[in-house]
């Protein structure tokens, strides 16, 4: 991230007093290309100036008891509750993640909540108070986004991310099991100049599977996964071949593991990102160096050094 930009980060982990808890799928931290949205969340913080800390106890918001059974799910949800009540923080920012987001919007409040502990999230740079979390006391990393552009709180240079001609994937969880729809194409086409809807019903509340989620998402089923993903796959060829389009976007970390490789057997022209690797693409620090390359060290088209 610093040989890109030229910031230097020093990400705040178990932060004791910290404003705002962020807490992310933890395939963010280390798989490709999940890394790139985690420098997408860093830049744009550090460009914020935002009180936050990361955790090493809650450093995984994806929660996998959702395939297994109500208890499973409630003991891994617990967690973030307890480390923001450990750590004194106001409230919690989630990162893109598709069953976190369905196991935070229909089932936190009643599995371990009222968290009458924790602040109505309120944005501490637009002011925006985000009553839909305020029972559960917890954002969507889309919304608190959205919510900076549409203040005019970002500057953003969209031709940095030129080299993408970009659709979106409508990941079930966020999707039709929590309605998130409008905030990530806003943001996306605030970053980026090339941006394409696939056929409309093919998106949205009609959105396809990814074929691969729930928990089915390893090898041994890869021939499944490969059918299972296939009318997905079709869809992208569609604006692959009518639009050009060449990479993939969706808020789902599992989407952004499993999709690679649907990509490269169906349409292998075509890659796949999260939303905040264009938002950090596109965003321009105080300080950075000249960028030449996106952060997947890649030139971008007429900017090559």
């Amino acid at each position: 991230l610093e040989d890109v930009t030229g910031i230097h980060i020093d990400p705040p982990i178990n932060k004791k007093g910290a404003e705002i808890l962020f807490i992310v799928p933890s395939a963010d931290y280390f798989a490709d290309p999940g890394i790139y949205t985690f420098m997408g969340y860093l830049l744009l913080f550090e460009y914020l100036g935002l009180d936050y800390t990361l955790s090493a106890y809650a450093s995984e918001g994806g929660n996998f008891g959702l395939f297994l059974s109500h208890d499973t799910i409630k003991r891994l949800n617990y967690k973030m509750y307890a480390e923001a009540k450990r750590l004194g923080v106001k409230w919690i920012l989630g990162g893109e993640c598709g069953h976190m987001w369905r196991v935070v919007h229909q089932y936190m409040d009643t599995l371990n909540g009222p968290a009458d502990f924790l602040e109505v999230p309120r944005s501490p740079v637009t002011g925006t108070v985000f009553e839909n979390a305020a029972s559960t006391k917890m954002v969507h990393i889309c919304e608190f986004t959205a919510d900076l552009i549409h203040n005019g709180k970002l500057k953003l240079d969209p031709s940095r991310n030129d080299g993408w001609r970009v659709t979106f994937h409508d990941s079930c969880n966020p999707s039709r099991g929590m309605g998130l729809l409008e905030e990530p194409r806003y943001i996306l086409r605030n970053v980026v100049n090339e941006f394409f809807e696939m056929p409309e019903n093919t998106i949205r509340e009609q959105t396809f599977c990814c074929g691969s989620g729930a928990g089915l998402g390893n090898d041994e089923n890869m021939e499944m996964r490969m059918r299972g993903g296939l009318p997905r796959a079709n869809a992208v060829r569609h604006v692959h071949e009518k639009h050009g389009v060449n990479i993939l976007s969706c808020i789902c970390a599992i989407d952004r593991a499993v999709l690679p490789t649907l990509m490269e057997y169906w349409v292998p022209e075509v890659r796949v990102a999260g939303i905040h690797e264009m938002v950090g693409n596109a965003l321009v620090m105080e300080g950075e160096n000249e960028r030449t390359t996106n952060l997947r060290g890649e030139p971008i088209p007429g900017r090559e050094a």
